[in-house]
């Protein structure tokens, strides 16, 4: 028991702790769009992770549904010129 309390509470300082506070500091600094693109590629970075780091396959449905995420994500910070209509 005691053996595994140093791992954990390792991990849960340094990868849970420190990560959001550097986060969280780094997006008080950030325009609200490109951060919001930025957090919201966590799946994607998964992907690319898992693939690089654990030798996963990736396929091409794979690499289409991160085009997908990430084209839906730049469309929805995208800002399109449209006048408002006149009632």
């Amino acid at each position: 028991m005691l053996q595994a309390t140093i791992p954990i509470l390792y991990g849960g300082v340094f990868s849970v702790g420190i990560a959001y506070t550097v986060q969280v500091i780094g997006q008080r600094k950030a325009h609200p769009a490109p951060a919001a693109i930025i957090l919201s590629l966590e799946a994607i970075f998964a992907v690319f992770g898992g693939w690089l780091l654990l030798n996963e396959i990736v396929t091409a449905k794979t690499l289409a549904g991160c085009f997908l995420m990430l084209a839906g994500m730049v469309l929805a910070q995208l800002k399109f010129n449209s006048k408002p209509k006149k009632i």
